[in-house]
C-alpha cells in the first residue's frame, strides 16, 4: 500500500490517507522512507472514537453492524472533496459503499481486495456480503486471478472486477546468485508467524532433510512464535533453528542476500484466512534466492513449479521435505530457475509498472471516465 500511494505521488497526484490505526504503515515498515515521507494528511476514521473499536467491535452481528454505519455515516466528511476512493480490503470497500447507498458521497469507488477479506467470506459462504460494494462501487481489483474469480462466483459483474497484482521495486534489489555447493546452506522465512504462512510445515521439513550442513532463520513476529520455539525443540532442531522476532527492514534485506533458500510454504486458515500473493516472495525472487512455496491462492501466478521457483501441495510435509532434498543436492541447476525468477518478477511483479497502470486507472476515473 505504501508503495502504491508512492508511486501516485511520483506522477503528480494528492494523496490522503484516511484509516483505522494512527500508526499505518509503522509497525511492518519501521524503517521505510516511504512513511515518513508520506505528503498529505493522515486522519483517523472515526477520530475520538477510534480508541474504542476494538471494544465494541466484540458485538458482533446486527447491532455491530448498525453502530459502526451509524459511526461511518457521522465521520463521512472526511471521505468527501475526493476525486477517487480507493479502499483497501473488501470490509473497508463495504464500509464506504454503505455510506455512497445514504447518498452522503459520490467519488468512484475503487475497492483493493488483498487476501483475509477474500478467503474468510470465502470459507464462510458469505462474499455476498460485498454485494453493495459490486453494486456501488466502479471496479474491484483482487491481486490475484482466484479471487477474481471469487468475486464474479459471488456477484460481481465481470467486467468490473480487474487483477492488479501487488508489486515490489527489482531495480531496488540487487540479483545476486550464491552456490551452497561448498558451504552452509541457509533457509530463510520472513512473515508473520501465523497459521496460513505454514512455518510449522517449514520446521517439519526440514526435520526430516538427509544430515547436512544448513540453518534456517525465521523473520518475524506473531501469535505462534512461541508454540513453534517448541515445535524445533521437539524436533530436535532447535540448534539449526533461529527465530528474530521483527526486524527493520535494512536487517531483513541483509540477511535475504545472505541465504539460499526462501521458505513459505502457505496455507489455508482453519478460519478461511489466505494469502494473496505474499511481496516477500518476489522480492526473495528479485534478489536470487530459490523460492519454495505451495500450490496455494494466486502464488502459482508468481512461481511456476521447477521453472521459477518449487511448490507442494498444501501441508505435504514429505513433498517439501522431497522438494528440499533435491535442492540441497542441486545448485547447479538453481541457478538458471533463479534467473527466471528474477525476469519473471521484472515481467510481471514491477510496481513501477503496476503503479503506472493504477494510476491510469485513477486518473481516468477521477476524470469521470470508465474503466474500459
Amino acid at each position: 500500500m505504501l508503495d502504491q500511494i508512492a508511486g501516485c505521488l511520483e506522477r503528480g497526484m494528492k494523496v490522503s490517507v484516511v484509516c483505522n490505526e494512527m500508526a499505518f504503515g509503522k509497525d511492518s515498515n519501521v524503517d521505510d522512507a516511504r512513511w515518513r515521507t508520506l505528503h498529505g494528511p493522515v486522519v483517523s476514521w472515526w477520530g475520538g472514537l477510534n480508541r474504542y473499536r476494538s471494544l465494541l467491535q466484540k458485538w458482533s452481528g446486527r447491532f455491530w453492524d448498525k453502530l459502526s454505519t451509524s459511526i461511518d455515516l457521522a465521520n463521512a466528511r472526511k471521505l468527501r472533496n475526493v476525486d477517487v476512493i480507493v479502499a483497501h480490503f473488501g470490509h473497508n470497500g463495504l464500509r464506504v459503499a454503505r455510506i455512497m447507498k445514504r447518498r452522503r458521497i459520490s467519488a468512484p469507488l475503487v475497492t483493493i481486495f488483498h487476501g483475509t477479506d477474500v478467503g474468510r467470506p470465502m470459507h464462510d459462504n458469505t462474499l455476498g456480503y460485498y454485494r453493495p460494494v459490486f453494486e456501488k462501487g466502479v471496479l474491484q481489483l483482487p491481486v490475484n486471478a482466484f479471487f477474481r474469480q471469487a468475486l464474479i462466483d459471488a456477484g460481481a459483474a465481470p467486467t468490473q472486477v480487474v487483477v492488479h497484482h501487488m508489486g515490489i521495486r527489482p531495480g531496488e534489489i540487487e540479483y545476486r546468485w550464491r552456490s551452497w555447493q561448498q558451504g552452509t546452506l541457509s533457509f530463510i522465512s520472513v512473515c508473520r508467524l501465523t497459521e496460513k504462512k505454514g512455518v510449522e510445515y517449514a520446521l517439519r521439513a526440514l526435520a526430516g532433510l538427509p544430515h547436512r550442513d544448513w540453518i534456517y532463520s525465521v523473520i518475524g513476529g506473531g501469535e505462534l512464535l512461541q508454540e513453534l520455539k517448541l515445535t524445533a525443540i521437539d524436533l530436535g532442531i532447535a540448534d539449526r533453528v533461529t527465530f528474530l522476532g521483527p526486524r527493520p527492514h535494512g536487517e531483513v534485506k541483509q540477511r535475504l542476500r545472505e541465504a539460499h533458500i526462501f521458505l513459505l510454504p502457505s496455507v489455508a486458515g482453519r478460519d478461511g484466512d489466505l494469502e494473496g500473493i505474499p511481496v516477500a516472495l518476489m522480492e526473495a525472487m528479485a534478489g536470487g534466492l530459490i523460492a519454495v512455496s505451495t500450490y496455494h491462492s494466486g502464488i502459482p501466478e508468481l512461481i511456476e513449479d521447477q521453472k521459477t521457483g518449487f511448490l507442494v501441495p498444501e501441508r505435504d510435509i514429505a513433498a517439501l521435505a522431497g522438494k528440499l532434498t533435491w535442492i540441497a543436492e542441486n545448485p547447479g541447476l538453481c541457478e538458471p530457475i533463479a534467473l527466471a525468477a528474477r525476469r519473471k518478477v521484472e515481467a510481471d511483479f514491477n510496481a513501477d509498472i503496476l503503479n503506472e497502470r493504477f494510476a491510469q486507472i485513477v486518473a481516468r476515473l477521477g476524470q469521470g471516465g470508465s474503466i474500459t
